[in-house]
């Protein structure tokens, strides 16, 4: 049992020495910390580690704008997946889809349409919902079942996101649509 632990503690200072003296951690502390605080990139000639400035072209950064490529497959989704139809939808499945975190999900729509996340994604269905109220093909369907076809879970809900999105109730909109 002597052996082992003795075998055992000669791997952990043989590690700690290769790391700390042979890649010279311990000398460059101040570059790897300003490296792991700052937009910058390691530059290796050499022998020496050197701290240079990131130049990533500014497409390639994180920036919550319109041109945010979360955004943009975001946007893609909604308009060419019509993911808002399923009325199961939440930041988490969005974020798994756009393999990002739930809270930049609602940053990313928070920061470029001043909504949040429900509002949002309720947009896309009261724009679902008015085209099929202005399509000839969905005159036989309800306004509830238009509703629910277009991802809303509830009456309740449909209705609250239809005024506050139109002004007006369903009902009040499909009249004044004719």
């Amino acid at each position: 049992m002597t052996a082992v632990a003795l075998f055992g503690t000669f791997i952990i200072h043989w590690t700690a020495y290769i790391g700390i003296y042979k890649y010279k951690l311990a000398t460059n502390k101040d570059a790897i910390y300003n490296f792991l605080n700052k937009d910058l990139a390691v530059s290796y000639t050499n022998t020496n580690l050197q701290i240079v400035e990131n130049n990533t072209p500014g497409e390639y950064r994180e920036s919550i704008t319109v041109d945010n490529l979360y955004f943009q497959k975001l946007e893609l989704l909604c308009k060419e997946q019509h993911i808002y139809t399923d009325s199961t939808l939440n930041r988490e499945k969005v974020a798994e889809k756009l393999s990002i975190s739930p809270g930049y999900v609602s940053q990313i729509i928070n920061t470029i349409t001043g909504d949040n996340f429900a509002h949002y994604i309720n947009q896309y269905r009261v724009e679902a919902v008015k085209e099929m109220i202005s399509n000839s093909e969905y005159e036989n369907y309800n306004l509830l079942a238009m509703g629910l076809e277009s991802g809303f879970t509830s009456k309740t809900t449909f209705y609250k996101a239809f005024k506050k999105v139109t002004g007006q109730t369903p009902n009040e909109y499909k009249n004044t649509s004719k």
